[in-house]
């Protein structure tokens, strides 16, 4: 009996554990995405700009808590997945001031950034 107790006791205490432990939520601005077959875009994932230079590497971060992380292309028209072997579609034409595009089903929504030096 009292190794049930000690089980029981330890159990609770580990999932305690793992609940204190939880990531904080991603810093950014919202942006619109549709994540999943069928999901329409609504402004629910986080945009988090990577490195010095924004607008070179940024992440999309979901509401589930997965991401991906996207690079631009040398000229800026085009979005790269940068982990991965997913092929991404850019969406044409995209509203302006955005790109557009698909991964896997996925649809993003994402603001241009500002020119350097603004």
């Amino acid at each position: 009996m009292y190794l049930r107790i000690f089980s029981s006791v330890f159990a609770l205490s580990a999932l305690t554990a793992c609940e204190a432990t939880q990531s904080p939520e991603p810093e950014g601005e919202t942006l619109d995405c549709a994540i999943g077959a069928g999901a329409e875009l609504s402004n629910v994932c986080t945009l988090e700009w990577v490195g010095e230079e924004r607008g070179q590497e940024f992440l999309v971060h979901h509401p589930d808590g997965g991401f991906r992380r996207f690079t631009l292309s040398e000229d800026a028209s085009k979005v790269v997945v940068k982990d991965g072997a997913e092929d991404v579609e850019m969406v044409e034409p995209a509203p302006s001031g955005f790109w557009q595009f698909s991964v896997s089903g996925d649809q993003y929504l994402v603001p241009l950034p500002p020119p350097s030096g603004a």
